[in-house]
């Protein structure tokens, strides 16, 4: 995986996206859990934007070799003890019963669904898919805004939408729900 990927047009405008619907629902949570958490980037908008009151964010993400760089890029809160945190875990073992908060921005990289049987009824949940075909990684795409609410289906929907990237040899559509499961 490119480091460099966390950075780019797609990546940042679904996270500032994420942000700027999240922001409008008048939420706050005492403690948000980031499934696949990659580099943090959603918690450091969430954060420096400062329009979500969050008070601590723990982002977690299969790949050791993400929490030294979410913890880098989240510094001025890892400072803050517990403001922010990066764990290294496999998020199908994860039983968020303490979290009030779940985000996925990459929900189409979870080959199971284990990981969203294990959030109970009643959680509130950002869920983001998309799209687009990943060469030689196992994905599991949605095919539509309505593919992906099914996939993800919510007891009450807050926010539902989708939008397009379009580039000069390709593209792909980013879904979005907020809600409680």
């Amino acid at each position: 995986m490119n480091k460099t990927d966390a950075f780019t047009h797609g990546q940042i405008r679904s996270k500032l996206w994420l942000c700027a619907e999240l922001e409008k629902l008048n939420w706050s949570s005492d403690l948000t859990w980031i499934y696949g958490g990659w580099y943090g980037l959603t918690a450091f908008l969430l954060r420096s934007r400062d329009k979500f009151k969050v008070n601590r964010i723990h982002s977690y993400d299969i790949d050791p070799s993400c929490k030294a760089i979410a913890e880098m890029i989240n510094d001025n809160w890892v400072c803050q003890s517990e403001v922010f945190r990066a764990h290294t875990l496999d998020c199908n073992l994860l039983l968020p019963t303490e979290s009030d908060l779940i985000i996925n921005t990459a929900t189409e990289h979870f080959p199971s669904m284990t990981w969203w049987n294990n959030i109970p009824s009643g959680k509130r949940v950002v869920l983001q898919g998309n799209n687009m075909v990943h060469a030689g990684e196992e994905v599991t795409i949605s095919t539509s805004l309505d593919n992906f609410k099914q996939r993800f289906s919510l007891s009450k929907y807050e926010y539902t939408g989708e939008i397009e990237f379009n580039y000069d040899t390709w593209g792909f559509t980013r879904y979005m729900v907020i809600g409680t499961k």
